[in-house]
């Protein structure tokens, strides 16, 4: 899927119209629901809601179009950005009074995002979520890489037993790398 610049913009206020009242909720938050609905989202449905890429960075996957969108939304006037003192860090806050529209998600795409939303909220630290957030998929990745939205499905598994097992792997990564 192709990013839909729009779309994304959208489910940022969105996201940020839910969150504006939540206590602690801030950029890091904001960035892990947005991970999670797009990359359940594919998979879920086999695509994400937004198309954006998310960049490997220390604390997690990031929206790569976050700065820029939050700019403009803060810029047009529907959301408000400041920073305020939360235990030892300055947390980065937004709220809007300005519902978005969400006449490009469905029904479905929403009901995921309210989820993210709520689990990410109520459930969860920055610091809980964002270790949520590095999974395997980021851990392999380098800081700055893309990370695609199957990343997230990467578990560590066991070394194949010698043998079978250890001569079928080799013949299937064969035919990978042949196929390439």
């Amino acid at each position: 899927m192709d990013f839909d610049r729009d779309k994304f913009k959208l489910l940022v206020h969105y996201v940020v119209w839910k969150t504006s009242d939540v206590e602690g909720f801030g950029a890091t938050k904001l960035n892990k629901v947005l991970w999670f609905a797009d990359a359940r989202s594919y998979e879920v449905w086999g695509r994400s809601i937004t198309g954006e890429t998310y960049i490997r960075q220390q604390f997690g996957p990031v929206p790569e179009h976050i700065t820029e969108a939050m700019g403009e939304l803060v810029n047009e006037g529907p959301v408000q950005a400041w920073s305020q003192p939360f235990y030892d860090r300055q947390l980065i806050r937004y709220s809007t009074d300005e519902a978005p529209d969400t006449s490009a998600f469905t029904v479905d795409e929403l009901g995921l995002i309210d989820w993210w939303i709520k689990h990410v909220a109520e459930d969860h630290s920055a610091v809980s979520i964002s270790e949520k957030s590095h999974d395997f998929g980021w851990r392999i990745s380098l800081r700055g890489e893309s990370l695609p939205y199957k990343a997230f499905l990467a578990k560590r598994i066991r070394s194949p037993r010698e043998g079978d097992e250890l001569n079928w792997a080799r013949r299937m990564a064969e035919e990978i790398n042949s196929e390439e």
